[in-house]
């Protein structure tokens, strides 16, 4: 039995050249010697095609220069701190951050917080990346020159910060606090008790 073919009635009785066309083109395919399949595309082929997917980067954790021991002991271990290096393109003028964590009692240290400048040169004088308290670290930051002491207020009290220096670069003065609290009018002063440019004392959290 033929399939049926769909004809188009036109004005006047007659059928569609399109019509016409479907019948023939239906014809020549069922005479027509059918064209072989096209060879399966190989698996192996396929995959090395398609363009690898890379991880998104992560920050690299390994410390730079030497670790700071503060004595400070916590749910992690000692708080400690430390440099570690920082290659971001929207960050050019930054090359490093401070980072906070604990050692364990076998020497194993752990990353927690990291601070580091978002604005202009991370070494032009004064204070950078000042962090508030989080998760059990206290406020730290580090200050670019010679600091012999930097002082804050703190919960409405002038207190004078702990502080180190960067074994990478000894004018990078790392600094922090007894207290969570936020810094307020952070001040650093050079050995004679002169007092240095203030660079940036914002306080950022996380």
């Amino acid at each position: 039995m033929k399939s049926p073919v769909k004809r188009t009635l036109l004005a006047g009785g007659g059928i569609a050249v399109a019509g016409l066309a479907v019948v023939l083109s239906s014809t020549l395919t069922a005479n027509a010697t059918p064209a072989p399949a096209p060879a399966p595309v190989p698996v192996a082929q396929a995959v090395e095609a398609a363009a690898p997917v890379r991880p998104s980067e992560e920050p690299d954790n390994t410390p730079w220069g030497d670790v700071i021991g503060t004595g400070v002991q916590g749910e992690g271990g000692e708080l400690v701190f430390y440099g570690v290096k920082v290659d971001v393109e929207q960050l050019p003028e930054t090359t490093f951050g401070i980072m906070a964590g604990h050692r364990s009692a076998d020497g194993k240290v752990t990353a927690g917080t990291v601070a580091n400048e978002y604005s202009g040169s991370d070494k032009a004088p004064g204070f950078h990346a000042v962090s508030g308290g989080l998760n059990g670290i206290p406020s730290f930051g580090y200050y670019a020159g010679p600091a012999a002491k930097i002082t804050a207020k703190v919960n409405g009290k002038t207190v004078t910060a702990h502080q180190a220096a960067w074994s990478v670069d000894p004018n990078i003065v790392v600094f922090w606090f007894d207290s969570g609290a936020d810094p307020r009018k952070l001040a650093a002063f050079d050995a004679s008790g002169k007092k240095l440019p203030a660079g940036n004392t914002d306080v950022g959290h996380g």
